[in-house]
């Protein structure tokens, strides 16, 4: 049995999620619910859980406050609930830490569960947990770190600066880090280009994406992106034109 912590402002939220885990879930165990950061701080404390659902945006705070209130002392594993992706999507995602968008549907939340048992029953490492609140206390997303799981299903942080380019390898993603070192992750190459298309990456072709800070030149004419390492990536006609203005601006 899984015990659960429950924190989310909206009665409605947490009774939905109780409802769902006690239908879908009933390994789950539901110990306590919270309204608030401070509130869940306590329950957690008290009742020490394995798995706790956090909202994002509280009255006193933000799911990230209860993490840094709670993480040194409770190992459990989090699960943000919220109808707001885009504000924190890039602090969550780099970190392979669970996120469930509101309304909550079965296979979300199922899909949820299911890999934070496989988490607990392995006694996984909390290391996205300090690389998403390191990020969350980072304003600066150039400095920022990258979780990533590599198809062994090995743990590995890359410093962002250090990406020079990733590409698509079949249905996984190869990032080419300015040590020479490459990490295949078992994501596909679309999900990092849907991450890092705000960020200051840009993606050179159906297939690759480089970091702004390492291209040493663009050739128009060739239809060419040369890295700072010496690396040589084609470029679509359509985004030359767009990458050299964002180059100068």
């Amino acid at each position: 049995m899984i015990k659960a912590v429950i924190i989310d402002d909206e009665r409605n939220s947490r009774d939905i999620i109780a409802l769902m885990l006690e239908k879908y879930c009933p390994e789950v165990k539901v110990a306590a619910t919270a309204s608030d950061c401070a509130a869940g701080i306590a329950q957690i404390r008290e009742h020490r859980p394995e798995l706790v659902f956090l909202d994002l945006e509280m009255p006193d705070g933000t799911g990230f406050d209860v993490l840094m209130g709670t993480q040194q002392e409770v190992a459990f594993e989090a699960v943000f609930v919220t109808a707001f992706e885009k504000k924190f999507l890039h602090v969550i995602r780099c970190s392979e830490v669970e996120l469930i968008l509101k309304p909550i549907d079965k296979e979300s939340l199922l899909q949820a569960v299911t890999l934070v048992k496989t988490r607990i029953a392995n006694n996984s490492s909390k290391q996205r947990y300090e690389v998403l609140l390191e990020n969350f206390n980072n304003v600066q997303h150039a400095s920022w770190k990258l979780l990533i799981y590599d198809t062994n299903g090995e743990e590995r942080t890359i410093f962002l600066p250090a990406v020079e380019c990733f590409e698509a390898q079949q249905d996984n993603c190869l990032f080419r880090l300015d040590s020479g070192v490459e990490v295949q992750a078992e994501r596909p190459f679309r999900y990092y280009a849907d991450l890092f298309s705000t960020l200051q990456f840009y993606q050179v072709n159906n297939t690759q994406m480089v970091q702004l800070a390492n291209i040493s030149q663009v050739d128009p004419h060739l239809g060419k992106v040369m890295l700072k390492s010496g690396i040589v990536l084609d470029i679509t006609e359509r985004r030359r034109k767009d990458l050299l203005n964002r180059m100068q601006r």
